[in-house]
């Protein structure tokens, strides 16, 4: 066995003795239920872990601050939309990143959820409507859309301050927070939104995205090559309406879709470029629905199941539909407009202490940059 062998085994050794301390300490049906991140109404990005309580606690420990981003939101106009549609957190838990300003002064962010420290990445032009930031299921770097996105004044607009969007597609790029901007790799034909990232069965790095009439699904390798075509008509379990895709399980299986628009444009009312949460979980290998028809709606996605939020309830949900463990949010994140989880024993927690693991790039991307840790 090498050296480095020895020092991943060691190291794996140590995090599952951590993860069994953090057993240890928890208590009652939250000692599984993870880590999760929401905003609270003085736009702090909190972290809340309910099975953190120690022994002899009757009560949850209460949600930790880890980011002030009060000096980027706005409760009017399009400033705080943008937040909650680009906001996203990576999932190893060290960075969560989100696109500054609604006009072509904007800005990529990240911020360290360790130290709370906040850094510019890259300014305008970027696309918070269609390709949203979206991380590499190993956290190691975050997709962007760069392209002039905020076009050209029109008739219709003369005097206005900002000009109005077009439909503008340019190139894909990577930013890392470690690396900063790495080279381009991905072009996205045919058009489309909502990409999001999974580990394949080989360890490489793939997504499922939409096209722009959300007529099909795209399953696409690192460097945009069109893996399968799914008709969402096709999908059994999907309302004739379907408008978007919110995420994707780490295997790429499962994919929690939104129906309509409705109420779930914004949680607290308003519209976002985006749906916040899904309507219902899809079985891709199979078209059917998923999970639980009394608790269809879906936020992160988990390999064994969901996280299905109403109001101030968290619920995981198997696949197979039964409910796994379910909690009540902390006041301060009861109503917080996007909410992320974390399993106890995710890969966010494991690459905390550096085991090297992750999906890896292939081809020209693997040969021309690393993106892991």
């Amino acid at each position: 066995m090498t050296r480095s062998a020895r020092t991943r085994v060691a190291v794996a050794a140590a995090v599952l003795a951590l993860l069994a301390a953090c057993d240890t300490a928890a208590t009652g049906d939250d000692a599984d239920s993870g880590v999760f991140y929401g905003l609270g109404d003085d736009h702090v990005l909190y972290r809340w872990e309910p099975g953190a309580a120690r022994e002899g606690d009757d009560e949850a420990p209460p949600a930790e601050p880890v980011l002030d981003l009060s000096g980027v939101w706005s409760a009017e106009g399009d400033v705080g939309a943008v937040l909650r549609a680009s906001l996203t957190v990576d999932p190893r838990q060290r960075t969560a990143a989100w696109i500054e300003g609604a006009s072509p002064s904007e800005v990529l962010k990240f911020g360290d959820l360790e130290t709370g420290e906040i850094s510019t990445v890259v300014e305008y032009p970027l696309d918070h409507a269609c390709v949203d930031p979206t991380w590499l299921a190993d956290g190691s770097a975050l997709l962007v859309h760069r392209g002039a996105v905020w076009g050209v004044e029109s008739d219709a607009a003369q005097g206005d301050a900002t000009p109005l969007p077009v439909e503008a597609w340019g190139d894909a790029e990577w930013y890392a927070p470690d690396a900063g901007k790495l080279p381009s790799t991905v072009e996205l034909q045919p058009a489309g939104c909502r990409l999001r990232w999974y580990t394949a069965e080989d360890g490489s790095a793939q997504a499922v995205y939409h096209n722009l009439d959300v007529s099909e699904l795209y399953r696409i390798d690192a460097e945009g090559t069109v893996l399968e075509t799914i008709r969402v008509g096709g999908l059994t379990g999907a309302e004739p309406l379907t408008i978007g895709l919110v995420g994707v399980d780490p295997t790429g299986r499962y994919a929690c879709m939104v129906d309509d628009y409705g109420p779930y444009g914004a949680f607290k009312g308003g519209f976002t470029p985006h749906a916040e949460a899904g309507t219902r979980v899809i079985d891709l290998s199979t078209g059917e629905a998923a999970g639980s028809e009394s608790s269809p709606a879906c936020t992160s996605l988990q390999a064994d199941g969901y996280l299905s939020r109403d109001g101030a309830a968290a619920s995981f949900i198997d696949y197979d539909g039964s409910t796994e463990w379910t909690v009540d949010l902390p006041a301060v994140i009861a109503e917080s407009p996007v909410l992320f989880h974390y399993p106890a024993t995710s890969l966010g927690l494991l690459l905390r202490v550096r085991t090297g693991g992750g999906p890896a790039l292939t081809g020209r991307t693997a040969r021309r940059h690393t993106m892991l840790p």
